[in-house]
């Protein structure tokens, strides 16, 4: 009978198949078969490469993009404007605590929850990635002090409806009788056949590995592991007693459950993850101490108009209404391509059309919080951080990662972007959500609705001057229209997270940013070297 050769794609599969895409993508790096991305270098030395000595750049947007741009122009002798429509600054960067108002379109909200530095609920980005290095350093250097944020909790749930007979279960019991009974289907495949392709040596270091990595008996049996929980645990005299193994079969019914059980393994999502202390705004009014001499408040940019080589920023003063300009030699246009529509601008028709195509792709995520009377997933379930997954609406559940211990907490009840799910939620009242984030709860956790109250939300599709969450290109936009946006348009350049290859992450907005400002520089650069006498 023929067998397939054990090839580096089935082994690059079965290392997938046992580890999670994290294992592969190193796998595969490991093996040269993956480009390692280049090392992130720092922002960009633009004084060392001459600086801007006077060159006037208009930014438009005050979010981390737009104040980037103001903190590494402004040290390298540009003279540079921003321009923020809002009476804030941080643009999706977003922290509500007791006291603060919820603006959307429609609806107002007061947040009522109890005054205390661990309450707080970040509404847009809420972590960094340890690998993040560009948003890390700047918070090294601006003095934000960051803690560790629990992301992946193998204490939390995981609820699939058409699994375990719609039964949430503990995630280290999903994750690791699946790794035991992979593993076991692994050690039939190495006795079927792999043994004509190793040697006797290596036959056995892989049958010893897998083994050990799936917790089998000494007949390559899976029979259940303590690492998957137990039914009585150890304590004292006792040795404990772990509990039976869930069925693969039944595990594999749940159509959500491999992405909540790989979740830990996505590149962007491993350990350990970050947050600043308090609130993630905390990163926003740190840029703003440093940047708040060149930005103008309630400045709502109408109008672009190319002006020469550069180009007039016409915009109107939202507090008193009067129209004012400013000419630059170039503008950075940062705020999202959902905002940029309204603006009345002589971008070429391909960048028009290009900023349309990207604005329809924008995420319509909602996140709904709720202040909780007591800790109640620390104190009756164990659970000290990380994130519940669920198939009802809410999708996830996050357990606070500060004060724990304390005597309340903000938990995030809901997250809904999944599935189409943004539409639907955004188009609800306020009232509306937090009736069905209550309902969704009580599959995870009966009677929650008496543990949790005060709920807020927002749905980033009706935020004023944001209009979505965050920019999802696929691959036919971003051939067809993300391309066209790269380069500059006359004295025009895009920035923010929408163009990068990081969507949603403040590190994609900082790293498109400082793509930019390099090529900015370039070209004041060239031209003082093209103007300077033989």
């Amino acid at each position: 009978m023929n067998r397939d050769p054990f090839t580096r794609r089935t082994f690059v599969n079965l290392v997938g198949r046992a580890g999670g895409a994290g294992a592969a993508y190193g796998t595969l790096t490991a093996m040269g078969l993956l480009p390692v991305p280049a090392a992130y270098a720092g922002p960009p030395k633009l004084t060392q490469r001459g600086g801007g000595n006077g060159v006037k750049v208009a930014v438009i947007g005050a979010g981390i993009s737009g104040m980037v741009a103001a903190l590494e122009l402004s040290a390298a002798q540009y003279h540079v404007r921003v321009f923020e429509a809002q009476d804030r600054v941080g643009g999706r960067n977003r922290t509500y605590r007791g006291g603060d108002v919820i603006t959307e379109t429609g609806s107002t909200q007061r947040v009522t929850w109890d005054r205390d530095p661990d309450l707080y609920f970040n509404a847009g980005p809420s972590r960094l990635p340890h690998h993040h290095k560009a948003i890390l350093g700047y918070c090294r250097d601006m003095g934000v002090p960051l803690q560790v944020m629990v992301n992946d909790n193998r204490h939390a749930f995981l609820h699939d409806a058409d699994a375990l007979g719609g039964r949430p279960e503990r995630a280290r019991r999903m994750i690791n009788d699946t790794r035991g009974a992979v593993a076991e289907l692994a050690a039939r495949a190495v006795g079927a056949g792999l043994d004509r392709q190793l040697s006797e040596e290596d036959l056995a270091l892989v049958r010893d590995f897998v083994r050990a990595y799936g917790e089998l008996d000494e007949n390559y049996r899976y029979r259940g592991s303590s690492r998957a929980g137990y039914a009585e645990p150890p304590g004292g005299p006792t040795p404990g007693r772990i509990l039976e193994p869930l069925d693969l079969v039944d595990i594999a019914k749940g159509g959500m459950l491999p992405l909540a059980m790989l979740f830990g393994d996505i590149y962007e999502m491993q350990a350990p993850i970050m947050e600043p202390t308090g609130g993630m705004d905390a990163i926003a009014h740190a840029f703003y101490r440093r940047t708040r001499q060149f930005i103008t408040l309630n400045a709502q940019v109408t109008q672009l108009r190319r002006l020469g080589s550069g180009a007039r920023v016409t915009w109107r003063d939202r507090t008193t209404q009067r129209v004012r300009a400013w000419d630059a030699d170039y503008v950075i246009v940062t705020v999202p391509l959902t905002v940029v529509g309204a603006i009345d601008t002589d971008f070429s028709p391909q960048v028009k059309a290009a900023v349309d195509v990207g604005a329809r792709g924008y995420q319509h995520a909602v996140k709904v919080a709720f202040e909780a009377k007591r800790r109640w997933w620390e104190q009756d379930y164990g659970i000290y951080g990380g994130i519940s997954w669920t198939t009802r609406d809410i999708t996830q559940m996050w357990y606070p990662s500060a004060g724990i211990h304390g005597r309340k907490g903000i938990l995030l009840g809901a997250y809904f972007w999944l599935g189409g799910r943004g539409p639907i939620f955004s188009a609800m009242t306020p009232e509306q959500r937090a009736a069905v984030a209550l309902a969704d709860g009580e599959a995870l956790f009966p009677g929650y609705r008496d543990l949790v109250h005060r709920p807020v939300s927002v749905a980033w599709k009706n935020v004023p001057f944001q209009s979505g969450a965050w920019s999802a290109w696929d691959e036919d936009t971003r051939r067809d229209a993300y391309s066209v946006l790269l380069p500059p348009d006359g004295p025009y350049w895009f920035a923010g997270e929408h163009m990068s290859h990081l969507n949603s992450w403040q590190e994609g907005a900082i790293r498109a940013t400082h793509h930019v400002l390099d090529r900015i520089q370039e070209r004041v650069s060239a031209q003082r070297t093209e103007s300077a006498p033989d």
